[in-house]
């Protein structure tokens, strides 16, 4: 029997940084010939905020191999910017060249999942599924309100044509697939994002050679935030919290990792410093996805003030409890008896539930329950899941 063919297609991807996709297509790799059709640039946003990994923002065109998955990077004639949605030439050229049995479209308000609903006309045999995770909150208001009106009187029809299935991250994507796009419930799958369970788990060699390199003590309890440092985050949410436990709590320290919009950053840094408490938190700039397990083996709780993150899922793996918003549209990430739910925005609340957290048989419970939620997401089990749906 022929070996299928899967490519996976989305706009930008970022291989050293993890994400869905790049987890995805290394699973799907393992059995099947798979290849990543994107453009050759990263977005802006993105790019600046992790400039010392990606290094240049114009990748530049062609077939090649990253992170262990084969990329073949097409250049941008033009890219809406305030959707970070290119128009990449040669798309169905790639496509068919490829000979695919199945297309896997990352999202579904973009100028690319249009153009590949539009040509599936031309390729009838292809299994095709649309994967999206938008949430409510997410979602900006304004004149994108609009376009989603617009997509779904105009383009709706065309993907419900086209799609063989439609695949959502979780609960709410659905429901937003449902309400915004006009995607009728029973036609969307849930597949949750995973988490690699053989480079997210505890070290324990790891942890001390982390916590010494940090000044972080034996006793200390570590709370760590792991994701883009800008404002919709949230993460002056958790330093208003973080200070004023620094305050009534002395051996509790907080690590933020990631890439960093410098002017927000900074104003976080200097409010930490006039309180004196710049001891008390370490920023540390954007790792390779593959080493933030480091961190996390360092860390005992890990806090998510804004939106969903994969990032939750990586530390869960690694034992951590997590906090995380109530409105953060995954509320089903801290269900499993493994984390807190606080009221997004206040950072009274949040203050409340990381001072839960400083209870040491309270975190070694839920430690326990958050290993036991990550191993029912273990990325090749999902891959398998998106071949199911498709009937292979």
């Amino acid at each position: 029997m022929r070996t299928l063919r899967i490519l996976h297609v989305i706009d930008h991807i970022y291989p050293t940084l993890g994400y869905q996709e790049t987890s995805l297509a290394k699973a799907h790799s393992k059995a099947s010939e798979t290849r990543v059709i994107t453009s050759d640039q990263y977005t802006r946003s993105l790019y600046d905020a992790n400039e010392n990994l990606l290094k240049r923002r114009i990748v530049g065109f062609g077939l090649s191999t990253e992170e262990g998955i084969q990329v073949m990077r097409l250049p941008v004639r033009f890219n809406i910017e305030s959707l970070n949605s290119p128009w990449l030439v040669g798309l169905e050229n790639a496509i068919t060249s490829f000979e695919p049995d199945a297309i896997i479209a990352h999202g579904i308000v973009n100028i690319t999942s249009i153009r590949i609903a539009m040509l599936k006309p031309r390729i009838p045999r292809v299994k095709l599924v649309f994967d999206d995770h938008m949430t409510f909150d997410a979602s900006r208001g304004g004149w994108v309100s609009l376009l989603y009106r617009l997509f779904r009187t105009v383009f709706t029809p065309i993907f419900l044509k086209a799609a063989d299935a439609f695949v959502a991250v979780t609960n709410e994507t659905k429901r937003f697939m449902n309400e915004v796009y006009g995607i009728p419930l029973e036609r969307i799958t849930i597949i949750p994002l995973g988490v690699n369970l053989d480079l997210f788990c505890h070290d324990s060699h790891v942890r001390d050679l982390t916590r010494r390199k940090y000044g972080i003590e034996d006793d200390d309890v570590v709370f760590i935030y792991a994701g883009k440092v800008i404002r919709e985050k949230g993460v002056h949410v958790l330093v208003d919290a973080a200070l004023q436990v620094c305050r009534d709590y002395d051996k509790v320290k907080f690590m933020i990792v990631g890439g960093q919009d410098p002017s927000y950053s900074d104003k976080l840094k200097r409010k930490i410093s006039s309180a004196h408490m710049s001891d008390r938190f370490s920023f540390i700039d954007a790792v390779p996805n593959k080493e933030l397990y480091e961190y996390y083996s360092a860390a005992d709780v890990g806090v998510w003030p804004l939106q969903c993150s994969m990032t939750m899922l990586e530390a869960t793996a690694c034992g951590l409890p997590i906090i995380i918003s109530d409105k953060s549209g995954a509320i089903e990430r801290a269900a499993c008896g493994n984390g807190l739910l606080y009221r997004e925005s206040d950072s009274n609340d949040l203050e409340a539930k990381i001072t839960l957290m400083l209870d040491d048989k309270l975190r070694e419970k839920m430690s326990e329950k958050a290993v036991s939620y990550a191993k029912t997401l273990c990325w090749d089990d999902l891959a398998t899941r998106f071949l199911d749906v498709l009937e292979f």
